[in-house]
């Protein structure tokens, strides 16, 4: 919360209330997640539905909320200070991703003669930049975003052809791609959920493939803003492309010599974002983006519900600072806002080059042996490094002063002692990836650290001024030497005064020079009294720290003195123009410099995870085959960082020839969603290039990890959640293969008993003997403890071990071998202190319907059932044959339906509730 202090009211009287209501009222319908702000010179103000809004974020209270106008017209308002407007600003748009609009007025504030200036949302504030942390708002872990895409038909497939560009404009990056998908759009939601955009452009539309879309930016927790459809036209877009990109010294400037521009249909969505982004209004812009191809295949998949499962980032807007929260917050010890970025990026990117993967470890490793080096990198070089991405895209916006680029030589300068501290591992992994490049790109920037060395005044930087230094420039000498001569002179002014005055100079009088006097003189309340009938001095003000006076010969000095400061100040500007001009030269260096020292960061990061973890993290062995997959002694990253917490591991061992799939049972709390979290945290950490919370760890390159872990809903979606759970569980059958780790816990628990069950079983059994990926199925359905006996060699029985010890439950949190022997549900109720008496009505209910479906399996030989048993055989039978001669959905359902019909003409009441069932 704020502790700025708001300004209570509008200096607007009533008639002037009553004309902006009527103004405000005029203005276009917006909608809510939508905030328009009202730039009154000194402060801000935010009005109707708005002003709530901003009250809760800002102050978290709505005390400060006025009303303005008269009835019927009343209407709320909030006004804010500069730093509350800047505070609401990163909230709306970093934090809840709503859109902002500014309004300014080139008349009287009072007046309603206001223009729509700027424009902000999540994936494009380039019009805010100043506002948002160093130019580009980047505090959080993702940097901002922006995504489009336009869906087309495929020529060839007839399917769902899907054209998708990104624009990350902190990194001067454009990349595109194109793919067919299937109607849930799960290649979308994986690209998605790498890339992370903060905003999402489609075209206005109500066709089912967008409103699928919207489903999955929902999930993805991705603003989507809808555009006219002529938005995605590609008039034009090489000419911009041309200016826009970077060529090589030896390509023809013409954008088309990129293969990118071949794809069409992205090449749309790629022309609305930079239409949108206004990229062509800001010629910083030109020549220094790159446009690459989306290589999702490159990185294992995740998608938004193993993304929420695994607990891989904070929820959005979460201010906790616990390292057990997620697995970014547990991976953070980055010194840098770029390492901290990147860091998020390798998260949503775990690897799949085991190449590259062995590159990461072996930095890691060197880094966890070698402690010295890891701390003096950590706590000395690495916490000493500015946000260089950030400085150098204000040097290219011409936006950077003195001090950014004195920041950036303070960088440069460490790189030496950075090399020499890196130089004490001789790894040849640490000299390729990082010490040779550091120091090609120090050779890079010598010279940029010389012309700071020659053009600083490093004397006035000691004391916190960032000036030019004087001899740099022939003005600037003459000028400042006009300024010392007038500093000596009033100097000399102050020796008179204080002789005339019988007091000592720089002790009980003073010369001063501020913005509101200029030269002038103090001495104490008690020298006052000798100031009393001497008309040469005039008294300016008097004060607990003393009396000001000046004399007219200061007067004529402050003149002097003022046109000459002045004068300095304007010829200082255009130097200060002329050196970021050159350093902005050097930017395509710094973005390099950055890559490399958040890489660093990051894996410094990785080390001291693996370093200071409460047991000892091990390098995992990333394997081409797909035969097995161990973790012995798996622990969970985060939940054994907790306080009071002692972790107890257990081993994850899939065999594809003896255990493909756990069927995991057991008392609820009892560990198994833990179990589960763990093994999926494990391999995003390996993949990630990271050392493991395991004693040993032998882990397939694998190619996605799919999660249907949870039980909630998505209300203000309309969605239950069994219809989430069926979603996922869709997502995960589309998208899972061999090379695939599963996970899902508690399958089928919104529907009926028989229904959700049937529903696990089907699932399970598809998972196992068709896609034949390595899962981990969590259930409380213990007839699927059935399924190791019928897929021998795939499946396996395991659970979690409690004990119930003088009619009290003992969680042991220990995995093992087998089914569970008995469900503890009503122990755990007991737990949650149920009432002893609605216990003992659940204990007498259970036995009875266990009796009950004793007697109902019982009968399962009698000869109706035998007979009734043959009736749904011979009906599933010919069901099949309709569905595979059928031509379209409607014809097969409209047999099925005929063939139920005629089996309800025998007026069999049992086979009724079989075919019901």
């Amino acid at each position: 919360m704020s502790t700025l202090k708001p300004i209570q009211a509008l200096s607007l009287d009533s008639v002037q209330q009553q004309s902006f209501i009527k103004f405000y009222k005029s203005l276009p319908e917006k909608p809510p997640t939508t905030v328009r702000i009202f730039d009154r010179n000194d402060y801000f103000s935010v009005h109707d539905v708005d002003a709530t809004t901003a009250a809760k974020e800002v102050f978290s209270s709505l005390a400060n909320i006025k009303k303005m106008g008269v009835e019927p017209s009343r209407m709320d308002y909030l006004v804010l200070s500069k730093g509350n407007f800047e505070i609401l600003v990163k909230k709306l748009l970093l934090v809840r991703r709503y859109r902002v609009e500014i309004y300014v007025t080139e008349g009287s504030v009072k007046g309603n003669d206001w223009e729509l200036k700027y424009k902000a949302s999540p994936g494009c504030f380039s019009q805010l930049e100043d506002v948002l942390s160093d130019g580009m708002g980047v505090s959080e872990e993702n940097a901002p975003c922006l995504m489009a895409v336009n869906i087309k038909t495929d020529p060839v497939s007839k399917g769902r052809l899907l054209g998708v560009a990104f624009i990350t404009a902190c990194e001067y990056q454009m990349s595109v791609t194109e793919f067919t998908d299937d109607d849930l759009l799960t290649q979308l939601e994986t690209v998605t959920v790498q890339m992370a955009p903060s905003e999402c452009l489609v075209p206005a539309s109500d066709t089912d493939e967008y409103k699928a879309l919207k489903k999955v930016m929902e999930r993805a927790k991705v603003t989507v803003t809808k555009l006219k459809k002529t938005e995605f036209s590609t008039e034009g877009l090489i000419q911009d492309l041309t200016r826009l990109l970077k060529f090589k010294d030896d390509q023809k400037q013409d954008a088309n010599v990129f293969t990118e521009t071949t794809k069409e249909v992205a090449m749309t969505s790629l022309a609305a974002a930079v239409k949108y982004m206004s990229l062509m209004s800001d010629s910083s812009n030109f020549g220094r983006y790159r446009i690459s191809t989306t290589q999702v295949d490159y990185f294992l998949h995740l998608d938004s519900a193993a993304l929420g499962a695994l607990n891989v980032f904070p929820e959005l807007g979460d201010a906790s600072h616990s390292r057990a929260n997620s697995l970014y917050s547990m991976l953070d010890h980055c010194r840098t806002q770029h390492g901290k970025r990147l860091l998020a990026q390798w998260l949503r990117q775990p690897l799949r080059d085991i190449n590259l993967i062995n590159e990461r470890l072996d930095i890691v490793q060197v880094l966890v042996e070698n402690s010295a080096l890891r701390l003096q990198l950590h706590d000395d070089h690495l916490r000493r490094i500015p946000d260089l991405q950030a400085l150098a895209r204000r040097l290219t916006r011409k936006k950077a002063n003195l001090q950014d680029c004195y920041k950036i030589y303070q960088a440069i300068t460490r790189i030496p002692q950075l090399l020499n501290c890196l130089s004490t591992s001789e790894h040849a992994c640490v000299h390729s990836s990082l010490t040779q490049p550091l120091a090609e790109l120090r050779g890079d920037l010598h010279k940029y650290q010389l012309m700071m060395q020659s053009t600083l005044d490093m004397d006035a930087v000691e004391r916190g001024d960032y000036l030019v230094k004087p001899s740099f420039d022939e003005q600037l000498q003459s000028l400042a030497t006009q300024l010392e001569r007038v500093q000596n002179s009033a100097d000399k002014e102050l020796s008179k005064a204080a002789r005339d005055l019988g007091l000592e100079a720089e002790k009980t009088i003073k010369l001063e020079n501020n913005s509101q006097y200029g030269f002038c003189f103090r001495v104490t309340l008690k020298e006052e009294q000798g100031l009393r009938g001497k008309k040469k001095y005039t008294i300016l003000d008097a004060v607990k720290s003393g009396v000001r006076f000046k004399t007219s010969t200061l007067d004529e000095l402050n003149d002097d003195y003022n046109q000459a400061k002045t004068t300095y100040e304007t010829e200082q500007a255009k130097v200060v123009t002329e050196i970021v001009s050159i350093a902005a030269g050097y930017s395509e260096c710094l973005f390099c410099l950055s890559h490399m020292l958040s890489r660093l960061d990051v894996l410094v990061a990785f080390s001291i995870a693996s370093a200071t973890a409460p047991a000892a993290y091990t390098r995992p062995v990333l394997t081409e085959s797909l035969d097995e997959l161990v973790l012995k002694d798996a622990r969970h990253p985060c939940l054994e960082l907790m306080e009071g917490v002692s972790f107890i591991p257990n081993d994850v061992v899939f065999k594809r020839d003896q255990s493909l799939m756990h069927i995991v049972t057991g008392a609820n709390m009892g560990g198994k969603s833990t179990w589960m979290r763990s093994a999926g945290s494990i391999v995003v950490l390996a993949h990630a290039g990271c050392f493991v919370p395991c004693s040993k760890a032998i882990i397939p390159r694998l190619r996605s990890v799919c999660a249907r872990v949870g039980a909630h809903d998505m209300e203000q979606a309309g969605q239950s959640t069994f219809m989430l759970e069926m979603q996922e569980s869709t997502h995960i059958l589309k998208t899972a293969t061999p090379d695939s780790l599963v996970l899902v816990d508690e399958l089928g628990r919104g529907t009926s008993t028989y229904e959700g069950c049937g529903i696990a079983w089907a699932i399970a059994e598809e998972l196992a003997t068709k896609t034949k990926c390595f899962t981990l199925f969590a259930t409380h359905y213990h007839e699927l403890t059935r399924l190791p006996s019928l897929h021998p060699g795939v499946i396996v029985n395991s659970h979690a071990e409690a004990s119930v010890v003088d009619d009290q439950l003992v969680l042991l949190h220990r995995i093992a071998s087998g089914a569970a022997t008995q469900s503890l549900g009503l122990h755990v109720a007991r737990l949650a202190d149920l009432p002893d008496s609605i216990i003992e009505y659940a204990e007498a209910k259970q036995a009875q319907l266990e009796t009950n479906l004793f007697d109902i399996e019982n009968s399962g030989n009698s000869n109706e059932n035998s007979e009734g048993q043959q009736i749904i055989v011979e009906f599933l039978r010919k069901c099949k044959e309709i569905e595979q001669s059928a031509a379209s959905d409607e014809i097969m359902l409209k047999k099925i339906n005929d063939l139920k019909n005629d089996l309800f003409q025998h007026n069999n009441q049992y086979v009724k509730s079989l075919i019901v069932a």
